[in-house]
């Protein structure tokens, strides 16, 4: 299919939001489930094709357009196109929606746990957005909470809506910097480690279904830590990222 860019937003000084909708027809030209992603091929950027995936960081509540966040990798081929040459206007081939990374609630436990870093936040953005409003009710999680790791304030990707979200009862939101001390702010300081896990994840572990979304060192992290607590892998959901 085809996408047209109909908006660009920065998100920090390496990172955008791309929104899109149907070249010809206009509005989002898919049904989607929060969490999935799309791939993209590119055709004339390089000696052959090359096609990259992007979780969307929209919501299937929003109507109308479909969002993908694409964070500057350093010699990143896609990303760095993405950020450098894709305006308001371009035409982009995509396939998709793909992918199982979605709360779903004939497999999922009521509450949902997520942990991410940098631009994995993006399809957590995308499930807390679309279940914000339902939390509670049939075919929507009770809870839900989130433990993002960043760099620093400078790189807080999608931090309006995730500020926004962390209001709504129901949802809890620990933002952790790994190179700037904003504990006076409200901030987590440190990179994510079994102590932080225990803060964010207590009480939780015979009752949700857990999602992480990152480096491998961070999933590997999260992977060991709840194992240890005795969580089945069957609740214990992965998601890599990287160019």
């Amino acid at each position: 299919m085809n996408l047209k860019v109909t908006e660009v937003i920065d998100e920090t000084w390496d990172t955008k939001t791309f929104l899109m909708e149907d070249a010809d027809e206009g509005s989002c030209p898919f049904d989607y489930i929060a969490g999935q992603y799309l791939t993209f091929r590119f055709d004339g950027i390089s000696e052959r094709p090359v096609a990259r995936s992007y979780t969307m960081s929209s919501s299937p509540n929003q109507a109308g357009f479909a969002a993908v966040t694409v964070k500057r990798v350093d010699g990143g081929l896609v990303s760095n196109y993405f950020c450098d040459q894709v305006f308001p206007g371009a035409i982009l081939k995509a396939r998709g929606p793909i992918g199982r990374f979605t709360w779903d609630p004939a497999r999922c436990r009521q509450q949902l746990v997520m942990v991410g870093a940098g631009s994995g936040v993006t399809p957590f953005v995308s499930i807390l957005r679309a279940y914000a409003n339902t939390l509670g009710q049939p075919g929507s999680p009770e809870k839900m909470t989130l433990l993002v790791a960043y760099r620093s304030k400078q790189d807080l990707i999608c931090w309006k809506d995730l500020d926004a979200l962390q209001k709504i009862p129901g949802i809890r939101v620990f933002t952790t910097l790994t190179r700037e001390d904003a504990r006076d702010e409200g901030f987590l300081h440190g990179r994510p480690d079994e102590a932080m896990l225990e803060g964010v994840c207590e009480n939780t572990y015979e009752d949700a279904t857990y999602m992480t979304c990152g480096p491998d060192a961070l999933m590997k992290l999260v992977v060991e830590f709840l194992q240890k607590k005795g969580v089945p892998d069957q609740h214990i959901m992965l998601e890599s990222f990287g160019e």
